[in-house]
């Protein structure tokens, strides 16, 4: 049977099921890897500083430092320019291979006995480690816009959920290879494991161009850009709401992946290695909250909102067992026991929060501006990354800040608020979506009445 030109494209494009199951398992591989060289360190973090007579405030100062490689890329506009002119294979193995090697020098340079030199060249890496990380996590979201546009919500939540469980499996590992080998040897076991994800995503990944690049070949064939396409390219306001939720839950989930180990060892004696344990717990939760996201968001059955909601009450459960309040003697002097349930329960809540904002940041500029355009998707897409990186690594920095002037449980309190916060919009966004779409439909109805009367 002969195939049509149609499906001829069709089948190149999207391959056979058995293939595109394979490019989701790498992609989530790819996120694990890249995320276990970025997390390695926190597990052990603390520790390793205060050994070298540091205090808080300057290991997390030095960790936040990659957000400014966040900023420079989106100023710069580079992965952008990078995937307009390039093809997925290549730009996915490039960088990182270049991310495998800046991460492996962080953990190298600690070996250098001068504490200013040490930190000078920590920020410098970490800075381009940055930038290789916000590259590092826009093109798996083009990369599923080309080749899973109809399951996206899904895809993008088993990419993420590898990402996620990278996060926690690298924190525990870490902390037990730092307790037996020393500061180096976890950045080694990284940068291998995400040298030989490049390798794999070499022999798997099709040769395709990006979701830009493809746009852009599309409408060179059909001359310029119409006029509503033009009209969509401003930005709705309305997206900080939801960005917000996302900064104050990352922050949040941030401090609490840094302050376990130190919570546990300084107050109840527990080895490195215990706290690692514990932050195993983290990486499951993490990985059946990516997994659990997809489902829902696929299914449609809740709202972007709900979903948010109940991402931000499972961390806030998680947070107040982890780091329980004084006050509550009880439950302070089991904190051992019950870290370990509550960090599942904060690794549940952040993806339920940081993948559904990806997809609410699509469905609200949709709502106020009309349908959305590669450079719309592109552009909401850095922005939610950048405020998901930003205040995911800079809870390093707000951690070392609140342990040096507060103590685990007050900073458990001032966590606690933020979600509540965060509460409070996500009931506020969901109000606001709901009424737009009343209006929207109103507005479509009232169209179809006037076509129909003339």
């Amino acid at each position: 049977m002969n195939l049509s030109q149609e499906e001829i494209y069709s089948k190149e494009k999207h391959g056979s099921s058995i293939r595109r199951v394979i490019l989701v398992v790498v992609m989530a591989l790819f996120g694990m890897t890249y995320s276990m060289c970025n997390s390695i360190r926190y597990g052990f973090l603390a520790d390793a500083f205060e050994r070298r007579h540091l205090p808080g405030k300057v290991f997390g100062l030095l960790e936040s430092s990659i957000i400014l490689g966040f900023v420079l890329m989106y100023l710069s506009k580079g992965t952008e320019l990078i995937m307009k002119r390039k093809r997925h294979r290549f730009i996915f193995a490039a960088i990182l291979i270049a991310f495998t090697a800046i991460s492996l020098s962080t953990g190298v340079v600690y070996l250098i006995d001068n504490n200013l030199l040490m930190l000078v060249l920590s920020f410098i890496l970490r800075i381009l480690q940055g930038a290789a990380t916000f590259a590092s996590n826009l093109l798996p979201v083009d990369f599923i816009h080309v080749h899973f546009p109809e399951q996206f919500d899904f895809v993008n939540s088993v990419a993420l959920m590898g990402c996620f469980c990278g996060h926690g499996i690298s924190e525990s590992i870490g902390c037990l290879l730092y307790d037996r080998f020393g500061y180096v040897v976890p950045f080694i076991f990284a940068a291998s494991l995400t040298f030989l994800a490049a390798i794999l995503l070499l022999l798997t990944f099709p040769d395709t161009e990006t979701y830009l690049a493809s746009q852009d070949t599309d409408r060179s064939d059909n001359a310029v850009l119409d006029s509503s396409e033009k009209s969509n390219l401003p930005l709705t306001k309305a997206l900080i709401l939801p960005l917000m939720v996302i900064m104050l839950i990352n922050a949040n989930h941030g401090v609490l992946q840094v302050s376990v180990t130190p919570f546990l060892h300084e107050n109840f004696g527990v080895s490195i290695s215990y706290a690692g344990r514990c932050l195993t717990f983290l990486a499951v939760g993490m990985a059946s909250g990516g997994l659990l996201t997809g489902v829902l968001l696929q299914s449609k059955k809740l709202s972007h909102y709900t979903v948010m909601a109940i991402g931000t009450g499972c961390l806030f459960v998680g947070l107040n067992l982890t780091f329980p309040p004084t006050f509550i003697p009880s439950l302070y002097k089991v904190a051992p026991k019950t870290a370990f349930p509550g960090v599942f329960l904060a690794g549940l809540g952040d993806p339920l929060v940081s993948i559904t904002t990806l997809t609410a940041l699509y469905d609200l500029q949709e709502l106020r501006m009309g349908p959305l355009t590669p450079e719309v998707v592109t552009k909401i897409t850095s922005i939610w990354l950048m405020g998901y990186c930003a205040f995911y690594f800079g809870g390093p920095f707000i951690a070392g800040f609140l342990t040096d002037y507060l103590s685990f449980s007050d900073s458990s309190l001032i966590l606690s608020s933020l979600c509540v916060l965060s509460l409070m919009i996500c009931v506020v966004m969901r109000t606001m979506t709901a009424r737009m779409r009343i209006r929207n439909n109103s507005e479509k109805r009232h169209l179809l009445q006037d076509n129909l009367t003339d």
